[in-house]
């Protein structure tokens, strides 16, 4: 059962998963869990497909079908990144004989082609070539375009202006659909400075999180309005006890996730992540009559968000105090590469204590969706857009469906998202450069 669809099974469910979703709920905690047709809670599934090896035999389709038609089956939602469409018109072909098959293995499982998530990369098809293609050949829903790097430089070359311009053009036309998004966080970090960053080439269905492939999240969303009064204020020890709970509990929910593939389940392992996705800045600003356009309106989300990320990474800590350590941890120990003896008991050595200083439970945790910036309701403001550096304290970013951006005209839109990918692409730089362990 999908984020946006009903969530009865845990509601109704007297068991411990059904119990831990209650407590969730009532510290404010939105459990945005996936379950499977039988009521099990679970995940939706990140697949990629080379479109080549997938039409180099029958046999290789015929196997694709059957991998979606398992995910569609058990009643979860799928999403599929796909690469190596070809050359010109070859794409578009590709591309429409990959949703015709997902359109059988959508119909054989009875579910609905919006449980099927797309994402591309944005040089294989225009804009408006993606979006028509999966409507005509799949039905409507989601699909995310991969750009690239020069596509958000605002220094392309000539030759690359052009076809840029056009890009972004297309994509504004189609703003109102709702159902065509870019996604621009190709890597996710970890607080922890002995985890690396990982390349992020898949879409978590329904809650639009781009992440590895095969990556497995519990999701769980705290709207910082509700831990406010009404002028705005926050209600600072409400908040910290709610995202305490949301490790706590999160971390319970990871454990009894039945994770549907190998894939996920050795991720689960690995690497427990929880997208602990924070929401409502736009909102809290409104309430406090703050001008979005002035520092302190950004200065005001940067305290609260940097507390939130000591808050959660603090709980993890501790878990991970009275729990076994994270495995990914321990496989990043540089000495196990080194022959038997001095130097490598040395290294051994150094890299426990390490370990024993930022030893952590999760190696991702906050997640910050992209237009988490603008209030809920309504046009979104662009002066709002002066907030995006907030998405620099993400694990992950989101890249879920846009508010109402009737009112904008190109060069807005154009260079909002650039100015996002470009704090995007800073939080490595400033996880590299964090005081070391």
């Amino acid at each position: 059962m999908a984020v946006d669809r009903d969530h009865t099974p845990f509601l109704i469910d007297s068991g411990p998963v059904g119990r831990l979703c209650h407590e969730l709920q009532m510290s404010g905690i939105d459990p945005l869990l996936t379950f499977t047709r039988d009521g099990a809670p679970a995940s939706g599934i990140a697949l990629s497909a080379d479109a080549t090896a997938v039409f180099s035999s029958d046999s290789a389709a015929s196997h694709f079908r059957q991998q979606a038609y398992d995910v569609l089956a058990a009643g979860l939602p799928l999403s599929v990144s796909v690469f190596r469409l070809g050359p010109g018109k070859q794409a578009g072909e590709t591309f429409g004989r990959l949703c015709e098959l997902l359109r059988a293995a959508t119909e054989a499982a009875a579910a609905r082609s919006a449980d099927i998530e797309m994402a591309i990369e944005a040089g294989s098809l225009t804009p408006q070539a993606a979006w028509s293609c999966r409507s005509n050949h799949l039905g409507d829903g989601p699909v995310y375009l991969f750009p690239e790097r020069s596509m958000l430089q605002p220094d392309a070359s000539p030759a690359q202006r052009n076809r840029h311009e056009r890009f972004w053009l297309q994509l504004w036309h189609l703003r109102a659909t709702r159902t065509l998004r870019v996604a621009y966080a190709p890597f996710v970090v970890s607080q922890c400075p002995l985890l690396s960053a990982e390349a992020a080439q898949g879409i978590v269905p329904c809650i639009g999180l781009q992440g590895p492939l095969g990556s497995a999240w519990v999701p769980l969303r705290l709207n910082l309005v509700r831990f406010a009064d009404s002028g705005g204020k926050l209600m600072k020890g409400a908040l910290e006890d709610a995202l305490c709970r949301a490790v706590e509990i999160g971390d319970a929910l990871h454990t009894l996730a039945p994770w549907p593939t190998a894939q996920t389940r050795h991720d689960a392992w690995l690497n427990r992540r929880l997208a602990i996705i924070v929401t409502g800045f736009g909102d809290l600003l409104q309430q406090r009559g703050l001008d979005p356009g002035r520092f302190q309106a950004l200065q005001t989300l940067c305290d609260c968000l940097q507390s939130v990320q000591e808050i959660l990474q603090r709980q993890s800590r501790q878990l991970a105090s009275r729990k076994e350590r994270l495995p990914a941890l321990l496989q990043t120990d540089p000495s196990r590469e080194l022959p038997r003896g001095v130097v490598r008991n040395s290294w051994h050595k150094r890299w426990s204590m390490a370990v024993d200083l930022a030893a952590i439970g999760h190696r991702n945790l906050l997640v910050l969706p992209l237009w988490s910036v603008f209030p809920l309701t309504g046009r979104a403001d662009y002066r709002y857009s002066d907030l995006l550096p907030v998405l620099g304290f993400a694990d992950a970013c989101a890249f879920s469906g846009p508010p109402d951006l009737s009112h904008w005209n190109v060069k807005q839109f154009k260079s909002f998202h650039q100015r996002a990918w470009a704090v995007l692409q800073q939080r490595d730089a400033a996880h590299q450069i964090a005081e070391r362990i």
